[in-house]
């Protein structure tokens, strides 16, 4: 059967905008998360080399707390833009407009709570650079919440020239700042590119986007875009509560001579499960079409992701004394085991987000969430004695412990989910309804 005229209409102006295929986009996005964490690499060898380890502790725990607090401003807003942008026709517009002032009003109060209740003596050198803090969460929300704004819009391919753009500026920028030698300007050589950026792509690039946007909106009932929100919401602030702890746990047990050594494992390791996370966003937003062919799209997407964590895995556990001593040998004998057993971790974290991708697509995510709150509850709970007791070591240990809980969990039910997607099955979900509440789906087979 074919789709109604509706939904043809609704998908229509962003389906013009998709110019290529699925893997093309996947590509693109996987190419800049590969850039992206070289370019990340190489910014933090020009630190390590410019500046002092102690003021490279430092940089690095307000960058990631920085960057962190922004993720987590984005309240999941872009999962909904992931998933449903590319059915809200001339609704898109308005839906990023309310979301831009949603992450604006949020990223400035989670800013200035970190500096009222966090760290703010081993942070911060003066009480200035203190209340500029919120400003850089300000920042770092509205430019992380673009790439899911572009993927929804269907321009996968301006995600990678946005974020290889910011990344090739910091990198210049902090080489160039040197003579300063403050860990205050290797802050500013990342947020700075990243404003100047985000303000060129959203006038540039989103806004068009979203004005060419046309047709009615397609969605499904109220009640079910709340569920979906919700339940994306959890496992998004348990990504950003995760990582934001184990840095400030270090600096707190280890000092921020440590917390320099796991920045740079920490970036490598970021950098592979990114690209993992990376290639569901234009799944989920090609699969939410309502003229997808949902086998074909699985099949390329696990592919491309399965391939890339197996990869990855061997990759670094090969590789890892090789790149960090070119960061110097102190970095290669502090963070070579580190890397290694992190890599293990890879394949386990391709499977999550392979099933939590399709997960997102049917709506179904309540077994996702509940493993991504049980995973965080044993990373928080174990990382203190563990890296008390193994040093930075002792973080890999605790996310071997939660990954292979996590795998126990679903791998059962996600084999059962994939073959769902791959057999002949629909290629949208049933349920889909219009503005006024009325199932308006009319099914596509696929294949």
């Amino acid at each position: 059967m074919t789709a109604t005229r509706s939904q043809r209409s609704a998908a229509g102006g962003l389906s013009r905008l998709r110019r290529g295929g699925l893997s093309v986009d996947i590509m693109a996005i996987m190419t800049s998360s590969l850039a992206t964490g070289a370019l990340g690499f190489v910014f933090w060898t020009v630190a390590a080399r410019g500046y002092t380890t102690a003021e490279v502790g430092r940089a690095s725990a307000i960058i990631t707390s920085a960057t962190l607090l922004a993720t987590l401003s984005n309240l999941s807003l872009g999962s909904l833009y992931e998933r449903f942008l590319p059915v809200s026709g001339s609704r898109t517009r308005h839906f990023l407009g309310i979301g831009r002032t949603v992450i604006i009003v949020v990223a400035v109060l989670l800013g200035v709570g970190f500096v009222v209740l966090g760290p703010r003596d081993k942070l911060f050198e003066s009480s200035t650079e203190a209340w500029v803090f919120p400003m850089f969460v300000l920042v770092l929300g509205i430019f992380a919440i673009q790439d899911q704004a572009l993927i929804g819009l269907g321009m996968s391919r301006t995600v990678a020239t946005k974020n290889i753009s910011q990344s090739a500026a910091k990198v210049v920028l902090v080489a160039a700042l040197i003579p300063m030698g403050s860990g205050s300007a290797v802050v500013w050589s990342w947020v700075l590119p990243a404003a100047l950026i985000s303000c060129w792509i959203g006038v540039r690039a989103i806004r068009r986007a979203a004005l060419r946007a046309s047709g009615p909106a397609v969605l499904p009932p109220r009640d079910e875009i709340t569920q979906f929100y919700v339940g994306s919401l959890a496992m998004t602030a348990v990504g950003v509560i995760v990582p934001l702890v184990v840095p400030l746990v270090i600096v707190a047990r280890l000092g921020p001579e440590m917390n320099a050594y796991f920045t740079v494992c920490w970036l490598l390791i970021s950098t592979a499960s990114v690209l993992l996370f990376a290639t569901a966003a234009p799944f989920i937003a090609t699969a939410s079409e309502p003229h997808a062919d949902l086998r074909h799209a699985t099949l390329r997407f696990i592919g491309l992701c399965g391939g890339a964590g197996f990869l990855g895995a061997v990759a670094l556990v090969v590789t890892a004394p090789w790149i960090l001593s070119v960061m110097g040998p102190q970095y290669a004998a502090e963070g070579t085991t580190l890397i290694r057993l992190m890599a293990l971790t890879l394949p386990t974290v391709a499977f999550v987000t392979i099933y939590t991708a399709i997960a997102k697509v049917e709506r179904r995510l309540r077994l996702a969430v509940a493993v991504q709150v049980v995973f965080g509850i044993v990373v928080v709970t174990g990382i203190g004695f563990a890296v008390g007791e193994w040093g930075i070591n002792g973080v890999a240990y605790v996310y071997l412990a939660a990954d292979a809980a996590a795998l126990a969990v679903l791998l059962v039910p996600g084999v059962r989910m994939i073959r769902r997607a791959l057999g002949p099955r629909p290629a949208i979900t049933p349920r889909d309804s219009g503005p006024d509440g009325r199932d308006h789906t009319e099914v596509i087979r696929s294949g």
